[in-house]
């Protein structure tokens, strides 16, 4: 299979990409790396923040690479206070908590010209991941000793970093989303547009509250890390 994995950031990509080397190809400014994994090719990159750059890379990684399934790989801010620094969300589906074309008859989230807000994350994908930690947390249990939890559920992505308490509780209001992010939802569009099977792992790295910069900062290394050995250990295992 050629298993596409995106990353906003180059530290939620890098542990991914030095394990595989691979071929370099530069596209639209952005350099796809492409290695042999077990019995599968596997292309990486680092597509940048944000909805408009996840798009236009997974796009390229469709329609260019042929990838046949995309994983994208990174770090949310929890919604809840059940979901703890370094714990993990693997998606459900997928929403954008920034659109509103309420005006116009449409659902908070929804695209014009697009049946629903939520776009649906592949189900075994989604369980293979969650079986491949459930492993690795006794086969391999001190690179996840920091995560105590994964769940399944919403992942909302917008054009911001959240750090707003009263936009913090309208997403969840709004949308029963489990972590808010900036790419998720891009992707996952583009991949449905498609017809591409998708899944979107997210460690959390703060609680998208005010504090949120400073844990981020702090964090997001580690959480970008234990995100992306849960990528590789599930790749290798698919």
């Amino acid at each position: 299979m050629r298993i596409g994995i995106f990353a906003a950031e180059q530290q939620e990509i890098e542990n991914i990409q030095q394990s595989l080397q691979g071929k370099k190809t530069e596209r639209a400014g952005l350099s796809f790396y492409e290695a042999e994994y077990g019995t599968h090719t596997v292309i990486s990159v680092c597509g940048g923040i944000g909805k408009v750059n996840a798009a236009v890379c997974t796009q390229i990684l469709i329609s260019e690479f042929h990838v046949e399934a995309l994983i994208n790989t990174g770090t949310a801010g929890g919604l809840h206070d059940s979901l703890h620094v370094f714990d993990l969300v693997v998606s459900t589906d997928a929403v954008q908590h920034d659109v509103d074309v309420c005006a116009f008859g449409y659902a908070k989230g929804q695209v014009p010209g697009t049946p629903s807000p939520f776009w649906k994350a592949d189900d075994t994908l989604r369980a293979a991941i969650m079986n491949t930690f459930t492993q690795l947390k006794t086969d391999h249990a001190d690179d996840f000793r920091h995560t105590d939890n994964m769940i399944a559920g919403r992942i909302a992505s917008g054009d911001r970093f959240l750090v707003d308490p009263a936009v913090k509780q309208a997403i969840i209001t709004t949308f029963s989303a489990d972590c808010v992010e900036m790419e998720g939802a891009a992707v996952a569009q583009t991949c449905v547009m498609n017809g591409v099977p998708f899944v979107i792992l997210r460690c959390i790295s703060d609680n998208a509250g005010e504090p949120a910069a400073l844990s981020y900062q702090q964090f997001s290394q580690e959480a970008a890390r234990i995100s992306a050995m849960l990528v590789l250990h599930t790749i290798a295992l698919l």
